[in-house]
């Protein structure tokens, strides 16, 4: 791996994705990835929404509270706002397969 992908954790090992967050996501950004993993856990509770329509909205989410954080609609914040969405949809498959592994290993 390329050394400018590294970053030590606690315990001293890389963690890639948190590079890639601190590399591309910028900082203002972050209450975006928030805000969409509230909306995310709303949408997958709400039964007429399909689960594989949950991303596309929350692109589309991502891309609206981008420019309303950045206060303009341009490149770059409609950038920000797709790796929100990119990154919450990540962190939350992370999450749920790693807990239903754990809870199948236990089994």
């Amino acid at each position: 791996m390329n050394e400018k992908w590294k970053v030590e954790g606690n315990n001293g090992r890389n963690n890639f994705f948190l590079a890639l967050a601190n590399q591309f996501l910028l900082e203002k950004a972050l209450i975006v990835v928030v805000t969409l993993l509230i909306i995310g856990v709303f949408l997958k509770k709400t039964p007429r929404i399909p689960d594989w329509s949950i991303p596309w909205k929350l692109t589309g989410g991502g891309i609206a509270l981008a420019w309303g954080v950045f206060g303009t609609i341009n490149v770059q914040a409609t950038i920000q706002g797709i790796l929100a969405a990119g990154i919450t949809s990540l962190g939350h498959q992370l999450w749920k397969q790693t807990k239903d592994k754990r809870e199948s290993d236990e089994s």
